[in-house]
Order: structure tokens, then sequence, then C-alpha cells
């Protein structure tokens, strides 16, 4: 009876994790030298990762939010033009 608990607990914290994953700029994309930013320059916080992240959760959403990125490396997600928030070059 507890495990069920535990994996819905393991699968929120991912879900969560997943959401918040560029609150700070994205620890990962640091690592590759590239940051996410909003249009005055701060990292984009915890609502503006929600609002960038949560598209891909949606099935199908996902592959239309990702689709510009696919076809042409240097395109912005449809997500990230409607929040404003782009992915640059860490300087």
């Amino acid at each position: 009876e507890l495990i069920p608990w535990a994996w819905g607990a393991a699968g929120a914290g991912a879900v969560c994790a997943f959401l918040l994953r560029d609150s700070s700029g994205g620890r990962a994309r640091r690592w590759l030298g590239l940051e996410v930013v909003r249009p005055d320059g701060r990292p984009p916080g915890a609502a503006g990762s929600i609002r960038r992240n949560l598209p891909l959760l949606v099935p199908f959403w996902n592959l239309f939010d990702a689709w510009p990125v696919l076809r042409d490396g240097e395109a912005e997600r449809v997500s990230d033009h409607i929040t404003g928030i782009r992915v640059r070059r860490a300087s």
C-alpha cells in the first residue's frame, strides 16, 4: 500500500523538478554554455520556468512546440516566443 504512494510522490517530484529546471537559468544549459533569460536579462524564475516547460508535458503539443527547433537549431520554441523567454549563448 505504501509503494504506490512512494511512486506517486517520486513522479510528482520529478514533474516539479522538470517544470522548475530553468528557474535559475538552467544548470545543464550552463554546462553547454547557454542560459535561459527573460527579455530583461534575468533568469525566468519559477513562474517563467513553469510557463516555458509546461507545454512539454502535454502530449502532441510538445511535438508542435519543439518542431521549429527540430527543423532549424537556431529557431525558438513556440512557448519561448509566447513567454518572451530566450535561450542564448552565455557570455
